[in-house]
């Protein structure tokens, strides 16, 4: 289908009524007086003031109960920097598990590496880790 006919077949040959153009600016309208009255639309009232992920504190994990970094993650990582982290734990254990592919972040990168590994690699045994208790990532 070329652009010319997937346009005309979205109707963009077609003149806009006032009909339609004034129900569109009442939507505009009604979305700015909307901030007003409505709670949570309050960023919407001034113009120039910062949208809602612009302003300070807004971090949607927080605002969900989802914390980001597990308890515990940041002091076993500063213990394995600082040294001491191999005299205070046990001794390493053999599972006799096999992998294919470690992926170390279990972030938008890490889960993309392990997919494209399983699409090239479909029998592979792979496993992710992460310090968080969610995958996904947090990138702000």
């Amino acid at each position: 289908m070329s652009k010319r006919n997937g346009d005309r077949d979205l109707g963009m040959n077609r003149p806009i009524l006032r009909r339609d153009f004034l129900n569109g600016v009442a939507i505009g309208v009604g979305s700015v007086m909307a901030g007003k009255f409505l709670p949570g639309f309050d960023w919407v009232t001034e113009a120039g003031e910062l949208a809602a992920q612009d302003q300070a504190g807004y971090y949607p994990p927080a605002l969900t109960g989802m914390r980001g970094s597990a308890d515990g993650s940041f002091e076993a990582a500063h213990s394995l920097r600082d040294g001491s982290f191999w005299k205070n734990a046990g001794a390493s254990l053999d599972t006799k598990e096999s992998y294919d592919l470690v992926v170390v972040g279990g972030g938008l990168s890490g889960l993309a590496a392990a997919y494209f590994y399983c699409k090239q690699n479909p029998s592979a045994r792979m496993l992710i880790l992460d310090n968080h208790d969610d995958f996904g990532g947090h990138a702000k």
